[in-house]
Protein backbone atom coordinates (compact mmCIF):
# COMPACT_ATOMS: atom_id res chain seq x y z
CA UNK A 1 0.00 0.00 0.00
CA UNK A 2 1.30 3.22 -0.79
CA UNK A 3 -0.01 6.80 0.65
CA UNK A 4 1.14 10.26 0.09
CA UNK A 5 -0.23 13.23 0.34
CA UNK A 6 0.44 16.16 -2.06
CA UNK A 7 -0.92 18.92 0.41
CA UNK A 8 -1.68 19.07 3.87
CA UNK A 9 -5.54 17.87 3.11
CA UNK A 10 -5.24 15.38 0.09
CA UNK A 11 -5.00 11.51 0.47
CA UNK A 12 -3.75 9.30 -2.06
CA UNK A 13 -3.57 5.33 -1.61
CA UNK A 14 -3.39 2.41 -3.63
CA UNK A 15 -4.39 -0.72 -2.71
CA UNK A 16 -4.50 -4.30 -4.20
CA UNK A 17 -7.31 -6.64 -4.07
CA UNK A 18 -7.18 -10.05 -5.54
CA UNK A 19 -10.68 -9.80 -7.28
CA UNK A 20 -11.61 -8.89 -11.10
CA UNK A 21 -12.93 -5.34 -11.22
CA UNK A 22 -16.68 -5.99 -11.72
CA UNK A 23 -16.95 -7.73 -8.75
CA UNK A 24 -14.66 -5.10 -6.46
CA UNK A 25 -17.00 -2.31 -7.69
CA UNK A 26 -20.15 -4.01 -7.00
CA UNK A 27 -19.28 -4.75 -3.82
CA UNK A 28 -18.29 -0.76 -3.77
CA UNK A 29 -21.39 0.32 -4.89
CA UNK A 30 -24.38 -2.25 -3.49
CA UNK A 31 -25.52 -1.31 0.26
CA UNK A 32 -25.57 -4.95 1.76
CA UNK A 33 -22.16 -5.61 0.43
CA UNK A 34 -20.90 -2.47 1.71
CA UNK A 35 -22.25 -3.25 5.11
CA UNK A 36 -19.88 -6.42 5.58
CA UNK A 37 -16.85 -4.06 4.80
CA UNK A 38 -16.72 -0.95 5.10
CA UNK A 39 -14.90 1.07 7.20
CA UNK A 40 -11.95 -0.01 10.08
CA UNK A 41 -11.96 -2.83 12.56
CA UNK A 42 -13.59 -0.21 15.30
CA UNK A 43 -17.02 0.46 13.07
CA UNK A 44 -19.98 -1.22 12.22
CA UNK A 45 -22.10 -0.35 9.48
CA UNK A 46 -25.91 -0.65 11.09
CA UNK A 47 -27.15 0.39 7.07
CA UNK A 48 -26.40 1.58 3.94
CA UNK A 49 -28.52 3.39 0.91
CA UNK A 50 -27.30 3.75 -2.23
CA UNK A 51 -28.56 5.47 -5.28
CA UNK A 52 -26.05 4.74 -8.28
CA UNK A 53 -26.97 7.82 -10.68
CA UNK A 54 -24.65 11.18 -11.11
CA UNK A 55 -26.54 13.22 -8.72
CA UNK A 56 -27.51 10.40 -6.48
CA UNK A 57 -27.14 10.17 -3.12
CA UNK A 58 -25.35 7.67 -0.54
CA UNK A 59 -25.67 7.19 3.43
CA UNK A 60 -24.17 5.09 5.48
CA UNK A 61 -25.06 4.99 9.29
CA UNK A 62 -22.10 3.75 11.52
CA UNK A 63 -21.41 3.07 14.72
CA UNK A 64 -17.62 3.25 15.71
CA UNK A 65 -16.26 2.34 19.11
CA UNK A 66 -14.30 5.84 18.58
CA UNK A 67 -17.25 8.00 17.38
CA UNK A 68 -20.08 6.78 18.54
CA UNK A 69 -22.55 7.17 15.90
CA UNK A 70 -21.98 8.55 12.55
CA UNK A 71 -23.61 9.49 9.49
CA UNK A 72 -21.75 9.24 6.21
CA UNK A 73 -23.17 10.97 3.44
CA UNK A 74 -22.61 12.74 0.00
CA UNK A 75 -23.73 12.74 -4.04
CA UNK A 76 -22.45 10.85 -6.90
CA UNK A 77 -20.51 13.58 -9.29
CA UNK A 78 -19.11 10.95 -12.10
CA UNK A 79 -19.89 7.27 -12.18
CA UNK A 80 -18.06 4.94 -15.17
CA UNK A 81 -19.15 1.35 -14.21
CA UNK A 82 -17.07 -0.40 -13.53
CA UNK A 83 -14.14 2.12 -13.58
CA UNK A 84 -14.33 5.10 -11.69
CA UNK A 85 -16.52 6.65 -9.04
CA UNK A 86 -16.17 10.24 -8.03
CA UNK A 87 -18.56 11.47 -4.83
CA UNK A 88 -18.73 14.33 -2.48
CA UNK A 89 -18.81 12.77 1.58
CA UNK A 90 -19.38 14.61 4.70
CA UNK A 91 -19.53 13.01 8.04
CA UNK A 92 -21.99 14.02 10.35
CA UNK A 93 -21.34 13.04 14.00
CA UNK A 94 -24.47 12.64 16.77
CA UNK A 95 -24.42 16.21 17.61
CA UNK A 96 -22.21 18.29 15.45
CA UNK A 97 -23.84 17.77 11.79
CA UNK A 98 -21.60 20.87 10.73
CA UNK A 99 -18.76 18.61 9.32
CA UNK A 100 -17.38 20.31 6.17
CA UNK A 101 -17.91 17.90 2.80
CA UNK A 102 -15.04 16.57 1.06
CA UNK A 103 -14.40 14.74 -2.31
CA UNK A 104 -13.75 11.26 -2.78
CA UNK A 105 -12.29 9.57 -6.46
CA UNK A 106 -12.28 5.57 -6.52
CA UNK A 107 -10.20 4.45 -9.88
CA UNK A 108 -10.38 0.68 -10.72
CA UNK A 109 -7.87 -0.25 -12.28
CA UNK A 110 -8.58 -3.21 -13.95
CA UNK A 111 -5.57 -6.05 -13.71
CA UNK A 112 -7.01 -9.28 -14.76
CA UNK A 113 -7.69 -11.42 -12.15
CA UNK A 114 -6.97 -8.76 -9.37
CA UNK A 115 -8.04 -4.82 -9.60
CA UNK A 116 -5.89 -1.94 -8.17
CA UNK A 117 -7.63 0.53 -6.26
CA UNK A 118 -6.74 4.08 -6.39
CA UNK A 119 -8.54 6.51 -3.69
CA UNK A 120 -7.61 10.35 -3.42
CA UNK A 121 -9.51 12.04 -0.42
CA UNK A 122 -9.39 15.86 -0.98
CA UNK A 123 -10.89 19.33 0.36
CA UNK A 124 -10.21 17.56 3.87
CA UNK A 125 -9.66 20.66 5.91
CA UNK A 126 -6.46 19.76 7.97
CA UNK A 127 -4.21 17.37 8.69
CA UNK A 128 -5.60 15.79 11.75
CA UNK A 129 -8.79 14.75 9.68
CA UNK A 130 -6.73 13.51 7.25
CA UNK A 131 -4.81 11.21 9.37
CA UNK A 132 -8.32 10.35 10.98
CA UNK A 133 -9.16 9.05 6.53
CA UNK A 134 -6.10 7.70 6.30
CA UNK A 135 -6.60 5.16 9.43
CA UNK A 136 -10.15 4.75 8.18
CA UNK A 137 -9.11 3.95 4.77
CA UNK A 138 -6.43 1.61 5.38
CA UNK A 139 -8.95 -0.25 7.65
CA UNK A 140 -11.48 0.14 5.02
CA UNK A 141 -9.35 -1.36 2.40
CA UNK A 142 -7.97 -4.82 5.00
CA UNK A 143 -11.89 -5.44 5.52
CA UNK A 144 -12.69 -5.19 1.59
CA UNK A 145 -9.99 -7.42 0.83
CA UNK A 146 -11.08 -9.97 3.28
CA UNK A 147 -14.90 -9.55 2.95
CA UNK A 148 -14.28 -10.41 -1.00
CA UNK A 149 -12.07 -13.35 -0.16
CA UNK A 150 -14.13 -14.91 2.12
CA UNK A 151 -17.22 -14.53 -0.36
CA UNK A 152 -15.15 -16.10 -3.47
CA UNK A 153 -14.38 -19.08 -1.48
CA UNK A 154 -18.35 -19.29 -0.55
CA UNK A 155 -19.36 -18.72 -4.22
CA UNK A 156 -16.67 -21.46 -5.17
CA UNK A 157 -18.55 -23.67 -2.60
CA UNK A 158 -21.97 -23.08 -3.79
CA UNK A 159 -20.88 -23.73 -7.35
CA UNK A 160 -19.67 -27.15 -6.74
CA UNK A 161 -23.26 -28.35 -5.51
Amino acid sequence: MNITTEQTAVLEMRHLVAAPRNRVFAAWTTPEEIQHWFGPESCRVQSARVDLNVGGEYCFEVFSQRMGEVKIRGAYKEIVVPERLVYTWKCEFDKDLSAEESLVTVDFIDLGSSTEIRLKHEQLPNDDVRQDHEHGWIGTFEKLERYLRVASKVSRFYRAF
